[in-house]
């Protein structure tokens, strides 16, 4: 069974906060975050990208820290409804968000822990 999150000692076969689903390895505290937001984002019923119709991509984990995350809406019919929901889900769970000013389909997140 892999532990998901928690932090424990790495080393180059374990990561430290063990993987994402998909088996995406959770090196840094950064990878952790996304993968919270991911995680938040999935569980409101929302896609990630990949699917057929488009869905969301969190970018951002070898920015520096206290840098932003960018959520992007990625294809389907209503992407400023899409990226509303986002914000709606992760206020709700805690993250700060704010607009992209250099894009309109994407959201900066940040850990409430980052909050200005």
């Amino acid at each position: 069974m892999v532990k998901l999150f928690g932090r424990r000692e790495a080393d180059d076969d374990n990561p430290a906060y063990g993987y994402g689903p998909g088996r995406r390895p959770l090196w840094t505290e950064r990878d952790r975050d996304a993968e919270e937001i991911r995680k938040v984002l999935r569980k409101g019923g929302r896609k990630e990208f990949g699917s057929r119709d488009g869905g969301f991509a969190v970018e951002g984990t070898s920015a520096g820290d206290g840098e932003p995350f960018l959520v992007a809406c990625t294809g389907g019919r209503d992407q400023a409804a899409e990226l509303a929901t986002y914000t709606e889900l992760l206020t709700a769970a805690g993250w700060r968000v704010e607009a992209d000013p250099d894009d309109r389909l994407s959201i900066q997140v940040w850990p409430a822990r980052a909050a200005r």
